[in-house]
């Protein structure tokens, strides 16, 4: 049965893969758009664009696309997340994180359980699965204390390898989405 199992992975395509094929679809022309504005803000550098366009952690679940492209109107609010999540990196914060969900849709936030009130619908959020590593919850919140005021930086603590960052507004949350369950607070 494990031989099995492995076999059927070896035939399963990467996300690079599932990403590839999604572009050829039909999204060339929206994401080719959408990655040039990014590109003249200059933050087109910051993630890989099938992590910049990854729908939601449940988009199998909820019916649809691994990926998805943000409305034109919501590209700018993008930029300050782009540009939080750069420092975040250069400060060593982020260091092997993915992007487990961006822009999301109102049906799949819906889906994926998330607020009528999210960042993700607006283009301003973006969630990350971390590597185990115990110091980081304690270095992503003493970078938010001292730098968050500034940058307007939302830091969503799930637990010790689900976080959420966005630029609108400098709060936290933890795990019951409540500022007193955030191990930043």
């Amino acid at each position: 049965m494990p031989l099995l199992l492995a076999a059927c992975g070896a035939f399963s395509p990467s996300p690079a893969e599932r990403y590839a094929r999604w572009r050829e679809s039909d999204a060339a022309a929206a994401t080719d758009d959408y990655l040039a504005y990014l590109r003249q803000a200059g933050v087109a550098d910051v993630l890989p664009p099938a992590q910049l366009l990854r729908s939601g952690r449940a988009w199998w679940r909820c019916g649809a696309s691994e990926f998805a492209v943000p409305p034109r109107a919501a590209w700018p609010r993008m930029i300050p997340t782009l540009r939080l999540v750069r420092a975040l990196r250069q400060q060593g914060l982020l260091d092997g994180a993915e992007v487990g969900s961006a822009y999301r849709g109102a049906t799949l936030n819906r889906c994926e359980g998330g607020s009528t009130r999210s960042q993700h619908l607006r283009n301003a959020a973006l969630d990350f699965d971390l590597p185990a590593d115990p110091s980081r919850i304690a270095r992503l919140c003493a970078h938010w204390r001292k730098a968050g005021a500034s940058s307007g930086f939302g830091l969503g603590l799930y637990d010790n390898r689900h976080v959420h960052v966005d630029s609108a507004g400098y709060r936290t949350w933890g795990s019951d989405y409540r500022r007193r369950s955030s191990p930043c607070r």
